[in-house]
């Protein structure tokens, strides 16, 4: 199988396998999402979830300037993506925290959920959200852990993008690479239009 053959056919079944999974209501509390985490998590579809209700209670608490949930966010998201180290002072996750704290780059997050677009500034419901989740791929076991990739669309995005996991000794999954989940997309028409300014000095 030629390599144009073989990339259409992996984008058509990813089209075909596209999920949506819709989740209700975002955890209150930090104690809340962890319980949630317990069962969510048993698969990498869950998971991911997971990490954007994370995301989502944080942007929420930077928008409503709740300090209590932002913490807690903070909290969430780390478990989330098991880092050893909070995602407040990891240098590793400096792109993403900034973004977390920009309210102009919540569009990116958004992208990932069925329903959005450029055209509408990809606006959806974060306490009632579906993510456009395709197939993984399974990359095997070393000393007790699984690896797999999972995909993600974005409605901002021309290309098929994907996260890695990694299912701990504890039996859940973990979004362990995240990095797409803050990749760059195609800005929204409300956020050229805000910026539409940014070089006349006279709008300084």
């Amino acid at each position: 199988m030629n390599k144009s053959l073989k990339f259409i056919l992996v984008t058509v079944l990813f089209v075909l396998s596209i999920c949506t999974i819709c989740e209700a209501k975002l955890p209150a509390s930090w104690a809340e999402f962890k319980q949630e985490y317990q069962v969510a998590a048993k698969t990498p579809q869950g998971a991911l979830v997971m990490l954007f209700k994370g995301i989502f209670c944080y942007t929420k608490a930077v928008t409503t300037n709740n300090t209590q949930l932002k913490i807690d966010a903070g909290k969430m998201i780390r478990y989330a993506v098991h880092s050893e180290t909070p995602i407040e002072t990891s240098g590793y996750y400096s792109t993403f925290r900034e973004r977390l704290n920009d309210p102009d780059y919540y569009y990116i997050f958004r992208s990932y959920c069925q329903g959005t677009s450029v055209d509408n500034s990809y606006q959806m419901d974060p306490e009632n959200f579906a993510l456009n989740i395709g197939k993984y791929v399974y990359e095997g076991t070393k000393e007790g852990k699984s690896y797999c990739q999972l995909f993600l669309s974005s409605t901002g995005a021309d290309t098929i993008r994907y996260v890695r996991q990694t299912k701990e000794l504890d039996g859940l999954w973990y979004t362990t690479t995240p990095h797409c989940v803050y990749l760059d997309t195609r800005k929204p028409k409300s956020y050229n239009l805000k910026h539409l300014h940014d070089h006349d000095p006279d709008y300084d």
